[in-house]
């Protein structure tokens, strides 16, 4: 119960505060090996920036060691279940592993959904379609793999 709960929080807080057009978001799943139960889905608020952070192509989630989309970005559109895959000099590891900061999914189709530990576990939030921001203490600098789902 302690788990969801914190995943529940961390979905629902993922996008920080940012200036923005506020919109109810779609079901997020709080586990990605949970059944499709009403109890593990919950609706979160996104922000919308007025335009994509400079730096993040079309089809990709992209993401980026400072706040306020500075210092990157890295990029990815694939499902990728370990960040340390991918370097950052900039950052503490070398990796981009649990070193991003900020976000934005300027992806084809599909939500974003980010995970604190590499494998798809730990607490998940999600980055709705053409959204992105600052993330929270949930997030910040703690971010291990991502994965994506449709609308």
């Amino acid at each position: 119960m302690k788990r969801s709960l914190t995943a529940l929080a961390g979905a629902f807080l993922l996008l920080g505060s940012l200036a923005g057009t506020a919109a109810a978001g779609s079901p997020v799943p709080a586990n990605k090996n949970s059944s499709a139960s009403a109890s593990s889905y919950l609706s979160a608020a996104v922000v919308k920036p007025a335009a994509v952070p400079s730096g993040c192509s079309a089809t990709y989630f992209c993401f980026w060691n400072g706040t306020g989309y500075s210092d990157g970005p890295g990029k990815l559109s694939g499902t990728n279940s370990n960040w340390t895959a991918f370097s950052h000099s900039s950052c503490p590891s070398g990796t981009w592993n649990d070193c991003a900061s900020s976000d934005y999914n300027d992806g084809v189709n599909d939500n974003a959904l980010v995970w604190t530990n590499a494998g798809y576990s730990g607490s998940v939030g999600i980055v709705y379609r053409g959204t992105g921001g600052d993330f929270n203490s949930t997030f910040n600098n703690l971010v291990s793999s991502n994965s994506w789902q449709a609308p």
